[in-house]
């Protein structure tokens, strides 16, 4: 059930909230609290300020009481900024500024917007208790508006807790200096800010229902983290053995994290999963996960077995990786040059699971099967299913070597007639995949000049023939309204040395460009550039050439004889 209400409505009626002792730590810093303190700022004008959604799970039936799903950061900077106005009525309190009236106003504030105090008035039991990195400070420095003596010695997200109670005590200092009335400032939290603020209200009421939101929330471009409800769920199983145990638990999550770094968790995970169990899509992977790892010992071994995966799954789009030999790097090479995610599943299994040396096998097969499927321009999802399934039979111990698991991907291999089909009319544009295309020219010129350059050798270039800024000169055979069909077809590149390529203008002719050509030593250019005039018939034909040549190339020692 979801409901718009306001921050003095979720903060009244005795309720309390707790975000997750495993949940993540604070960390909104200036750029945040700029944009809450001059959203604030325009309520009067825009009478109130939407802050997003606030998705709760009672804590015990019956209680008013609900951990923080999602939108503890909002919730501890707006109870800081209440700390912060006490903060201000204590200090013109100490200045004898309505002294008497402030401290009222002081102790009304906290009791309603941040906790009950103790009968002797000296301790208060917070209507926000944060998670175990922050919420110690929270409650011994904060609540109590303590300041430390120096910043240097804190935890990070504790920095940011002070400096958030920092930033805005100053802001309201600026706001109330001319006028250091302790009415006003109370009005301007309860009026402003509390009536103000506007939530959306979802309350769930298990982890199941959480992840219903979370997916609802994400296809509306709210941007929460599938990974971070499975670690609450992973800790909260843990924390059934004992403290240690979830310490350890956290230990291992934030290990995976820092090596997984850039890589998206959530996909690693799925990844992962994909490897050992039937394949699963995001919106489902929450469902499967808890339905399978239901036991703090199933919670460790999970963990574990993504501890371990890390290690090569952060390599997979690095192939300058220490981890891999030289071979394996010109194969994961190709891999990440086509933007190719859907065997990782499969390539994981294999590290899991087959001798390491099989791998360097399997990776230059892979790379010859995904080079065919992807310029034929395959669908994506069926590749997925199958590298799955057969990533599965690996985990399983149906398949235990390099050569089986090639030939179980047997229905993904483009035969010949239909990869020189597709190589022979496709389109790399140069702007986006300039080394995509520069790889493909590199081994076509091996192929046929018996030859071992590497792309990333600086001396070749990709020579557009017909020029991907044509000159007047080339209208004539080459339209205006069909220039852009044939500038990034393949069959309209060539290899060419730089020292060649920077003489040649947008202007020159073809027949001119030749001249050129014939002093390269790249074939591309001195033999496969031989026509009389070049025309969008020539790009045709010589594209057709070089597809003849490619599917001798990328073909798979394996399946080649099975088709």
């Amino acid at each position: 059930m979801s409901q718009f209400i306001t921050l003095n409505t979720i903060i009244g009626n005795g309720k309390s909230y707790q975000v997750p002792i495993f949940q993540r730590d604070y960390s909104w810093d200036r750029d945040d609290w700029e944009d809450l303190w001059n959203d604030i700022q325009e309520i009067p004008n825009d009478k109130t300020h939407y802050l997003g959604y606030l998705v709760l799970q009672p804590i015990q039936e019956g209680k008013e009481s609900y951990w923080v799903i999602d939108g503890q950061q909002r919730l501890t900077t707006l109870s800081i900024l209440v700390l912060a106005v006490t903060a201000l009525l204590d200090k013109w309190s100490d200045e004898n500024i309505d002294n008497e009236n402030n401290k009222i106003r002081k102790e009304k504030i906290t009791e309603r917007y941040l906790g009950n105090y103790s009968l002797s008035k000296l301790n208060l039991d917070p209507k926000l208790k944060l998670n175990r990195n922050n919420d110690d400070y929270y409650k011994s420095w904060l609540l109590k508006l303590r300041q430390p003596t120096t910043l240097a010695k804190l935890k990070p997200s504790q920095k940011l807790l002070q400096k958030a109670f920092n930033y805005f005590l100053n802001e309201l200092n600026t706001k109330f200096n001319e006028n250091k009335s302790g009415s006003d400032l109370a009005e301007f939290l309860e009026n402003i800010i509390g009536n103000g603020i506007i939530f959306t209200q979802i309350v769930v009421t298990n982890d199941l229902d959480a992840f219903k939101v979370f997916e609802t929330l994400n296809a509306r471009g709210v941007k929460l983290s599938t990974a971070d409800l499975l670690k609450n769920y992973l800790f909260k199983l843990t924390h059934q053995l004992s403290n240690i145990d979830l310490e350890e638990a956290e230990r291992r999550w934030q290990h995976i994290t820092d090596t997984i770094r850039s890589n998206d968790l959530t996909t690693f995970i799925r990844h992962y999963w994909n490897s050992k169990y039937k394949l699963e899509r995001q919106p489902t992977l929450f469902k499967a996960i808890k339905r399978e790892v239901n036991s703090p010992e199933k919670a460790f071994e999970f963990l574990n077995d993504l501890e371990n995966s890390s290690q090569f799954y952060t390599a997979f789009n690095n192939s300058n990786d220490e981890i891999w030999d030289i071979e394996e790097k010109k194969s994961l090479k190709v891999l990440d040059l086509l933007n190719v995610t859907t065997c990782y599943s499969f390539m994981i299994s294999a590290l899991n699971n087959l001798p390491r040396n099989e791998f360097k096998v399997l990776v230059r097969e892979l790379a010859n099967i995904t080079f065919r499927y992807n310029l034929s321009d395959l669908n994506p999802n069926e590749a997925e299913r199958v590298f799955s399934k057969v990533a599965n039979d690996i985990s399983n111990k149906n398949v235990t070597n390099a050569k089986d698991a090639i030939i179980s991907l047997k229905n993904l291999y483009v035969s010949d007639d239909n990869f020189e089909q597709a190589f022979s009319t496709v389109v790399i544009n140069t702007r986006r995949k300039k080394e995509l295309a520069k790889y493909i020219l590199v081994k076509i010129e091996n192929q046929i000049s018996n030859k071992d350059y590497q792309p990333e050798d600086a001396v070749s270039t990709i020579e557009h023939i017909l020029p991907e800024n044509p000159g007047s000169n080339w209208d004539e055979v080459f339209p205006v309204d069909i220039q852009d069909d044939y500038i990034y077809r393949l069959g309209n590149y060539s290899l060419l040395e730089a020292s060649i390529n920077n003489k040649l203008g947008n202007n020159l002719l073809f027949s001119e460009k030749l001249e050129k050509y014939k002093t390269s030593s790249y074939k591309l250019s001195n033999e496969y550039c031989n026509y009389e005039k070049f025309t969008p018939k020539e790009i045709a034909l010589r594209q057709d050439k070089i597809a003849k040549i490619a599917k001798g190339i990328w073909k798979s020692a394996y399946i080649q004889s099975l088709i």
